[in-house]
């Protein structure tokens, strides 16, 4: 409502999604992407997941059973009839936790998103605002599951990814340092606002309206 955020996520059959949407249909500027969601979540086709909350778990299972496998695909298909059915463009897609990025559940969204959707999907290099704990392993995840699919993708893909090392705690001043070395492409910087006063994503959010 005070123009800061230019996107959106939205998880499918939560608690909260019925709001989302219609907050969504009242501001038609906001581009809206599909949070595609397999884990720590409320699932559409059964009341749990046999893996629990764990990503890690999530993806073991689903490479190893084949029983998995399916699940995880119906699931898949019905969360996107279901996003579908809410008559939002899809203007991107990711995934909670980036599952996204399995090299399964990659084929699988391949397979049922149309072969003319026109969105992006988030596949960019990750992006770090300083020394971080975690680069090493995100970089070793690039290398093995996306930077080779990057060339040969049916779908446009995002370029970087900003905001791993700032999750819930994102800085105004460090994005805008950013901003004058990116080129061209689609340069995501992740946020995750909860609440209007107090919450570090937004104050960065409505800080960065007024910069820019």
């Amino acid at each position: 409502r005070c123009g800061a955020l230019t996107g959106a996520c939205l998880m499918i059959g939560q608690p909260g999604s019925r709001a989302a949407i219609s907050l969504a249909r009242e501001h038609p500027s906001l581009e809206v992407g599909w949070h595609m969601h397999l884990t720590d979540s409320r699932p559409l086709t059964r009341s749990e997941w046999p893996w629990g909350r764990s990503p890690a778990k999530a993806g073991f299972a689903i490479g190893l059973s084949a029983r998995m496998r399916e699940l995880a695909r119906h699931e898949i298909e019905c969360q996107w009839e279901a996003y579908q059915e809410t008559g939002l463009p899809c203007r991107f897609v990711n995934a909670h936790h980036h599952l996204h990025v399995h090299p399964w559940v990659r084929r699988v969204l391949e397979e049922t998103l149309p072969p003319n959707f026109e969105g992006w999907m988030r596949w960019g290099r990750p992006s770090f605002f300083g020394p971080s704990r975690t680069e090493v392993f995100y970089q070793m995840l690039d290398a093995l599951f996306q930077a080779r699919y990057r060339g040969r993708s049916p779908f446009r893909l995002s370029t970087t990814l900003w905001g791993i090392d700032r999750t819930f705690n994102m800085k105004a001043r460090e994005i805008l340092g950013v901003l004058p070395s990116l080129g061209e492409g689609i340069h995501e910087f992740m946020f995750h606002p909860r609440r209007l006063e107090g919450d570090p994503d937004t104050q960065a959010l409505l800080e960065l309206r007024n910069h820019l």
